[in-house]
C-alpha cells in the first residue's frame, strides 16, 4: 500500500468520490450504482481504511432497519406489512453495543412512509430505545420525518445534542396532535444546536391557516437561539419578532403576516435592530395590500425574495410592486426574485403581463435569477429579450411561466419569439444556465433546413454558453409541427446547444397549458 494513503486527508478525499450515489441531472437512476458494496469492501481491506470507510458507509440512511440487521435483531429487510403480531423487542447488551458502534457514525437519517406500517418491528424497536437513556444516533446532524402524527412519539429517541437540521412533513394532526406538540417541545431541550427547522404541510392541509400546531411550534422556535433558516407554514407575531432579533437568522419562509401585524413588527422596531442579517425571504401571500406594506417598511437589504400568491397576479398590482421595489434601498441588491401563483388560481387567457409590467425590474442590475410563474398569459417578444439581456448582465436563470399559463401570441400585441432569436438571447447572456421562454414553431422550417441529413451534417454551434437547461413552450395549435419534426428537433437542439446535457434534449419542447385569448 502506498504511504500516501496513510494520510487521512488524502484517503478522505478518495472516499468522498466513492460515496456519491446520486448525480441529479447527469445520469439516469438506472445508470447509477450504489457505492455501499465498494465502501463495505474498503472497510474490510485493512484497519487504516476501516474507520473512514465505515463513516462514509453509515453517513446517510433511510430508516432504522440497518441498526436492527447489523445487531442481529432482524435477519432480512422488512419492506411489507407484517403478518405476525407485534411483539416487544428487547436488545441484549451485546446488541446495544453493536448499535452504538455504528450509530455514532450516522449524520443524516430519513424516516418516511415506505416502511412504517402498523405492527412493524421498527416501531417496537424504537419504543424500546425510547425507554433507555441512550440516544440512538448521538452525532446526527440532519433528521427528516415523513410519517403520520400518530407515530411521532417514536421521534424523541432520535433527537440529539448535535442535530442541526430538522425537517418534518405533516400529513395529518387530528389523531396524533399531542405527539406533534411533544416533538416541538423536545426540540429546544434535546437539540440546542439546531440551525434550521422546516415544517411542511400536505397539500390537503394547505388551506388551513390556524392549524393547532402553529402555536406550540412558534413557542418552540422562541427557545432556539442558534436558528439560521426557518421554513414554516405560518408563525405567530411574537415568534417572528424573536427571529428578527436573532443575528444568526438569514432565511425565513412562511405566510406573510397581515399589513397590521407588519406595521406593528416593523414600525415599532425603529429603536432596535431587527432582521439585520436576513438576506432571503419567502412569503406566501393572501392579500396584495400586505405585500405593499412589506415593500414599504422592510428595513434591511435583501438578496433573495420569493412571493407565492393565492390571488391572481394583476398586471397593475405587479407594476406597483416593481415600482416600489426598484426605488427602495432595501431591494437594490436583489439577486433573485421569484413570483408564483398557487395552484388554486384559475388559468386565465384574458390577463396579459407584458414587458411594461416587468421593466421597473431592469433597474436591479444585480439580478441573477428571475422566475415569474403565473397561470395567465405573458407577452414577451425578441426585442424584449434584448432589453433583458442589456439590463441584467449577471443573469443566470430566466424562467417565464415555467409551470402553467401561456407565453405566445397574447393580446393586445401578439409577439412571437423564434428559435434563432432564442439562440441570440442566449449568446447575449454568457452566464445564463437555465431558460424557459415561449416560442413559435411556425418558422422553424424557414429558419433551418429540417431535412434529417442536413441536420446531421450541420456543424455544432461554437459557443461559450453555460446553458444547462432549456424549456421552449410553443402554442397548442402548433402541436402538429412538433409531431412532424419530432426526432429532427432532437438533432437540431443538439447542434444548437452542444454543451447542454443531451439527456435533456427530449424535454426542451413543451406545449402551453392554455390557449391565448385572441
Amino acid at each position: 500500500m502506498h504511504r500516501a494513503l496513510l494520510i487521512s486527508e488524502i484517503l478522505s478525499n478518495i472516499i468522498s468520490h466513492i460515496s456519491v450515489d446520486e448525480r441529479p441531472g447527469v445520469w439516469p437512476v438506472e445508470y447509477v450504482t450504489s457505492s455501499a458494496p465498494t465502501l463495505f469492501a474498503l472497510a474490510l481491506t485493512c484497519r487504516a481504511f476501516s474507520e473512514q470507510a465505515l463513516d462514509a458507509l453509515w453517513n446517510n440512511f433511510k430508516g432504522v432497519e440497518p441498526f436492527m440487521r447489523c445487531a442481529g435483531i432482524t435477519s432480512a429487510p422488512q419492506k411489507g406489512l407484517q403478518k405476525d403480531k407485534e411483539y416487544p423487542i428487547i436488545p441484549t447488551e451485546a446488541q446495544l453495543a453493536i448499535i452504538a458502534r455504528y450509530g455514532h457514525r450516522v449524520r443524516s437519517l430519513e424516516l418516511g412512509m415506505n416502511y412504517w406500517r402498523r405492527n412493524y418491528l421498527a416501531q417496537s424497536f424504537l419504543r424500546t430505545i425510547a425507554g433507555s437513556s441512550e440516544v440512538l444516533v448521538p452525532n446526527l446532524r440532519s433528521l427528516e420525518i415523513g410519517f403520520p402524527c400518530e407515530l411521532l412519539h417514536l421521534v424523541p429517541p432520535l433527537l440529539g445534542p448535535h442535530l442541526q437540521h430538522f425537517f418534518i412533513s405533516i400529513r395529518d394532526y387530528e389523531k396524533g396532535s399531542h405527539h406533534l406538540r411533544t416533538v416541538f417541545q423536545c426540540l429546544p431541550l434535546y437539540c440546542p444546536s439546531l440551525e434550521s427547522i422546516t415544517v411542511l404541510k400536505s397539500h390537503h392541509l394547505s388551506r388551513e391557516r390556524d392549524a393547532p400546531f402553529i402555536l406550540p411550534m412558534s413557542y418552540a422556535i422562541q427557545k432556539m437561539p442558534k436558528l439560521r433558516s426557518v421554513t414554516v407554514p405560518a408563525i405567530t407575531k411574537d415568534a417572528l419578532v424573536y427571529l428578527g432579533g436573532l443575528s444568526s437568522v438569514t432565511d425565513i419562509s412562511s405566510h406573510l403576516p397581515t399589513g397590521t401585524d407588519l406595521e406593528d413588527i416593523l414600525g415599532s422596531s425603529r429603536g432596535q435592530i431587527i432582521f439585520e442579517n436576513i438576506d432571503s425571504v419567502d412569503w406566501e401571500i393572501k392579500e396584495w395590500r400586505d405585500v405593499e406594506v412589506f415593500a414599504r417598511l422592510w428595513p434591511h437589504k435583501l438578496t433573495s425574495m420569493t412571493l407565492r400568491s393565492e390571488a391572481k397576479f394583476d398586471p397593475s398590482l405587479l407594476q406597483v410592486l416593481f415600482d416600489s421595489i426598484h426605488v427602495r434601498e432595501a431591494f437594490r441588491n436583489l439577486e433573485c426574485i421569484c413570483l408564483s401563483e398557487s395552484f388554486p388560481c384559475r388559468l386565465s387567457s384574458s390577463i396579459v403581463i407584458t414587458i411594461d409590467t416587468i421593466r421597473p425590474l431592469f433597474y436591479l442590475s444585480q439580478l441573477r435569477v428571475v422566475d415569474i410563474d403565473t397561470r395567465s398569459c405573458m407577452s414577451i417578444g425578441a426585442n424584449d429579450l434584448v432589453e433583458m439581456a442589456e439590463a441584467w448582465r449577471c443573469l443566470e436563470v430566466l424562467l417565464l411561466n415555467k409551470t402553467d399559463g401561456s407565453m405566445s401570441g397574447a393580446v393586445p400585441m401578439p409577439q412571437w419569439v423564434t428559435v434563432p432569436e432564442v439562440v441570440r438571447f442566449i449568446e447575449l447572456c454568457p452566464n445564463l444556465k437555465k431558460l424557459c421562454i415561449g416560442i413559435t414553431l411556425s418558422t422553424v422550417d424557414c429558419d433551418y433546413d429540417m431535412d434529417k441529413a442536413s441536420l446531421c451534417a450541420l456543424e455544432p454551434r461554437n459557443s461559450d454558453s453555460r446553458l444547462e437547461a432549456l424549456t421552449l413552450k410553443y402554442p397548442r395549435d402548433e402541436e402538429y409541427i412538433r409531431k412532424i419534426y419530432s426526432s429532427d428537433f432532437e438533432i437540431l437542439f443538439s447542434k444548437l446547444f452542444p454543451r447542454m446535457n443531451q439527456l435533456h434534449s427530449l424535454q426542451i419542447l413543451q406545449s402551453d397549458s392554455i390557449e391565448p385569448h385572441i
